[in-house]
């Protein structure tokens, strides 16, 4: 009975809620490999996304932003319901990319990218599917939300 107690706090702490829905979630920064002719390429590279996630809910430090040298340039995160919540407030006010999935690796899977550009969240979508009015109109209206709020990320580019 006690384990039973113990299992069901745990899943209704907002800890718990939290580390499901970022369960799958990658980093992805870009690196220049450097070649023996003294040119060299940027390449992806995917790392996990834990630390960046506890310094995003960790209120006492600034987030985690780089890598080693390596900026952060998005996040990754497999989900069933793409439209974003309120627990990806914090990791868009960082101003790092975030881009939702079924399954990243089909082509047949929906995917929705949320970047700050221009003073607003935008989106753009992919889905062998149209857009339903219904899912469009939830996006676009936590993302007007979201722009509203002070963030700080105007101030950013300015600086």
């Amino acid at each position: 009975m006690k384990a039973l107690l113990a299992a069901t706090i745990c899943l209704l702490s907002p800890a718990a809620a939290w580390a499901a829905d970022y369960d799958s979630c990658e980093l992805v920064i870009m690196q220049f490999i450097p070649d023996e002719d003294g040119g060299g390429a940027d390449i992806a590279s995917f790392r996990p996304a834990e630390e960046f996630l506890a310094s995003v809910r960790d209120i006492s430090q600034e987030p985690m932003l780089t890598i080693g040298d390596h900026p952060i340039r998005a996040i990754m995160c497999v989900r069933n319901d793409l439209v974003p919540t309120e627990d990806d407030y914090p990791v868009l006010a960082t101003g790092v990319m975030m881009a939702l999935s079924q399954d990243f690796d089909s082509s047949d899977s929906d995917s929705l990218t949320v970047v700050y550009q221009d003073g607003t969240f935008r989106h753009t979508y992919s889905s062998a599917y149209p857009m339903s009015d219904e899912f469009k109109q939830a996006i676009e209206t936590r993302l007007a939300d979201f722009s509203a709020r002070d963030h700080g990320l105007d101030d950013q580019a300015t600086q």
